[in-house]
């Protein structure tokens, strides 16, 4: 029968001032970690635990056609995100739960993995991340810029509740799930299937090439495609969309989309591009509406480190400083959303039509947990959204991830 110190450990990762004890087990020896959340795991590898989550703190500051009152300023200081995660394993079971501290509390994922027949073949059930795009895909605690692309969020599938087949090993990533949508008039279930297949030709280490395709069909309730102008309004969310957009009371009842991906990473330096294409169908006797739009960004750490990788998901995940004074990263990003195949008369109308955004910045990684970043956009819409076809924004964040 072993002994661990387990008490001290939580004692020092929670700075608790109670008195240290003992917990004993009959079972295998168990490794606590303290550094990024609180982690125990059995040596033996049967069982573990980890608690951890994610705190941004925002502050934006954006003009012109990026707020929707005209000719005013916007600002905000706001918390973005604020979760908790709690995941782990026992055996060949593997669990996950993150619970969103803010806008009122709600859990964001909650499932359970079937690891039995091996990395390759992993079955997953419960609330959970719909792969589609790489940047969706990956982290909102691991992506460069502060926001996703203006069509990684206009085709955002979302966390939904429903079995996910997925695999991996080194050269390629996949995954194919069917989810619950909502319920229609009738409570008949409206459903979708995503699926997302990555290959890499090269992945040595540093180096890294990325090529990735996905498709979604979707059947509910949707009455428009269309993104924010690379800046959230904050708490108010007065931030100004590009959009095509039925009447009200106008609904289509079909979402289709695909989408292509490339990546790749060179040492210090990184490089994605996504493009996205899809409509909604479906509404009586209203035509379908489409968008479609790309985004390209480069970036460089100039510290040296080379950005991480998870072959798990099949996308970029974090930049572990190399030395004390953290890791410094620039990018710049290219971004656009087209919904100008689209005919702006009853019931359609199309805001902007076309929208487009740089965004150039800076991070600055202080350790492996907290990350300080502070973003520039421009954007322009070829259409007048409130008077105003220009704006520009300063974005910045502190992250703690742990």
């Amino acid at each position: 029968m072993k002994k661990t110190t387990l008490a001290l450990a939580i004692l020092s990762a929670t700075a608790a001032s109670v008195q240290a004890g003992t917990i004993t087990t009959d079972g295998p020896d168990i490794v606590v970690k303290t550094k990024g959340g609180f982690e125990a795991k059995t040596t033996d590898g049967s069982a573990s635990f980890k608690l951890g989550g994610r705190i941004q703190l925002d502050y934006n500051n954006y003009d012109g056609v990026m707020n929707a009152v005209p000719g005013k300023d916007g600002s905000d200081l706001f918390f973005r995100r604020a979760r908790l995660e709690l995941e782990g394993h026992y055996q060949d079971w593997g669990y996950l739960m993150a619970y969103n501290l803010t806008e009122g509390g709600s859990i964001d994922l909650l499932h359970t993995t079937y690891m039995g027949w091996g990395p390759l073949a992993l079955l997953t059930f419960g609330q959970q991340k719909e792969d589609f795009g790489l940047e969706d895909t990956g982290s909102s605690k691991r992506i460069t810029t502060m926001e996703r692309s203006m069509p990684a969020n206009a085709f955002d599938t979302g966390n939904n509740l429903g079995v996910k087949l997925h695999g991996f090993n080194e050269d390629i990533t996949y995954s194919l799930g069917a989810y619950k949508q909502n319920l229609d008039s009738n409570n008949d279930l409206n459903s979708a299937i995503t699926g997302r297949f990555v290959v890499r030709p090269i992945h040595d280490g540093s180096n890294l090439v990325h090529l990735g395709v996905g498709y979604t069909t979707r059947d509910g309730d949707f009455t428009q495609l269309g993104a924010r102008l690379g800046v959230r309004g904050g708490d108010a969310g007065n931030a100004t969309r590009v959009r095509a957009r039925y009447a009200a009371g106008v609904v289509a009842d079909e979402l289709k989309a695909w989408n292509a991906e490339l990546a790749g990473s060179f040492g210090p330096v990184h490089a994605m591009a996504e493009y996205f294409d899809g409509k909604i169908s479906g509404a009586m006797a209203a035509p379908d509406i489409k968008a479609q739009g790309y985004s390209v960004q480069l970036g460089w750490i100039i510290t040296g480190e080379t950005r991480t990788y998870k072959n798990e998901i099949g996308a970029f995940d974090k930049i572990k400083p190399a030395g004390v004074g953290g890791a410094y990263e620039v990018f710049a990003r290219y971004d656009e959303l087209d919904a100008s195949d689209n005919k702006n008369v009853a019931p359609v109308q199309v805001i902007g039509e076309t929208g487009n955004t740089i965004t150039v910045g800076v991070n600055w990684y202080a350790n492996e947990l907290v990350k300080v970043a502070l973003n520039y956009v421009h954007a322009d819409t070829d259409q007048k959204i409130g008077g105003e076809d220009s704006g520009d924004a300063i974005v910045s964040r502190i992250q703690y991830a742990f």
